[in-house]
């Protein structure tokens, strides 16, 4: 009898550090390690033609370069980036569509950590002989951060549609704990004390 009541004890008593454990581990991944500030990059493009007339498609060209940054870029030192070699759209203006969302549209390697973009859509865009502008939405990325929602501008002058440009991102405002860490802890507390209860009542019945 002695042995089944310790043995119901050790069950209870597991099954109670089982679920912490469990609640715990949720609570880790929870996102935490957002990226902050904004990255700055410059380098040439072409266009292949004015926006507004059907697809556009803008080609980076290779030598891109990382100017400077704040907040996690804070403190890297100028050094080579790669684009995308290409993005396509249609439309002008606030009606202008990304052909396709693209992966790595930007991605550089400092310190044994890599940072990308990944752009996800247009807000705006304009295209001329002379000159161009886009802005628009994606997730920023980097070695042991969560993706960080972010914008971008980029913006430039040139002549017979090719461009130099300066292309900024920007980190979005960071969304505040939706209430789900202390959720999570709370399950994890109130089932252990639950088992703290029926284990005292089974001792006493014992």
């Amino acid at each position: 009898m002695k042995t089944t009541m310790k043995a119901t004890k050790l069950a209870l008593l597991f099954g109670c550090l089982l679920l912490t454990v469990v609640s715990i581990g949720q609570l880790r991944a929870v996102p935490n390690t957002m990226i902050t500030g904004s990255v700055s990059f410059f380098g040439t493009t072409s266009a292949s033609g004015p926006s507004g007339g059907g697809l556009t498609t803008i080609s980076f060209n290779p030598g891109w370069v990382f100017l400077n940054g704040t907040g996690t870029y804070a403190g890297i030192p100028q050094t080579a980036a790669t684009f995308t070699p290409s993005f396509s759209f249609t439309g002008d203006g606030n009606s202008v569509v990304l052909s396709a969302p693209i992966t790595n549209f930007w991605t550089f390697t400092f310190g044994g950590n890599t940072y990308s973009f990944n752009l996800s859509g247009l807000t705006n865009g304009h295209v001329q002989c002379e000159a161009m502008a886009f802005s628009g939405g994606g997730a920023l990325v980097g070695t042991g951060y969560d993706a960080t929602p972010a914008t971008f501008s980029m913006n430039g002058t040139g002549t017979n549609f090719s461009f130099e440009l300066s292309f900024v991102t920007n980190t979005a405002t960071g969304a505040p704990d939706t209430g789900s860490t202390l959720l999570l802890m709370s399950f994890g507390l109130i089932g252990l004390f639950a088992c703290r209860r029926r284990l005292a009542r089974k001792t006493l019945k014992g």
